[in-house]
């Protein structure tokens, strides 16, 4: 069944042809953007040449990070939920909002200041280990 013009339907309220449809970058290679191969940035990295003033206001803090989807029991989940929201009420001023993200970045940090004492052969075993 052939398809219905759409302007054939409202009766050609503009008769100008219709615009070419615009083609999508192309992407750009990890090795440009300074990432090991195999990973990708959601923003290019900004050059040494940037005021550190003007980045900050330049790049929204989210788009500074790697995305990385894990998954999380529900209960590691609500109770991040929980401190992220306790932590916000708390702040003496309005600077940046803490979320889950803040809190599991701080997670990985302190992990990974005693990833050298890690041991096991799973997980339970590992994080008594750092523990």
């Amino acid at each position: 069944m052939a398809r219905t013009n759409l302007g054939q339907l409202l009766g050609n309220l503009n008769d100008a042809p219709p615009a070419a449809p615009r083609a999508a970058p192309p992407p750009v290679p990890s090795s440009m953007l300074g990432l090991e191969p195999g990973l990708r940035a959601h923003a290019p990295r900004p050059t040494p040449r940037e005021e550190p003033a003007r980045k900050a206001t330049a790049v929204p803090g989210y788009l500074r990070f790697v995305r990385k989807d894990t998954r999380l029991r529900e209960d590691q989940l609500a109770a991040l939920t929980v401190h992220a929201r306790r932590l916000n009420r708390a702040k003496p001023d309005a600077g940046a909002r803490i979320t889950e993200n803040s809190l599991i970045r701080i997670a990985v940090d302190l992990m990974l200041a005693r990833i050298g004492n890690a041991a096991g052969a799973d997980e339970d075993a590992i994080r008594r280990s750092l523990e």
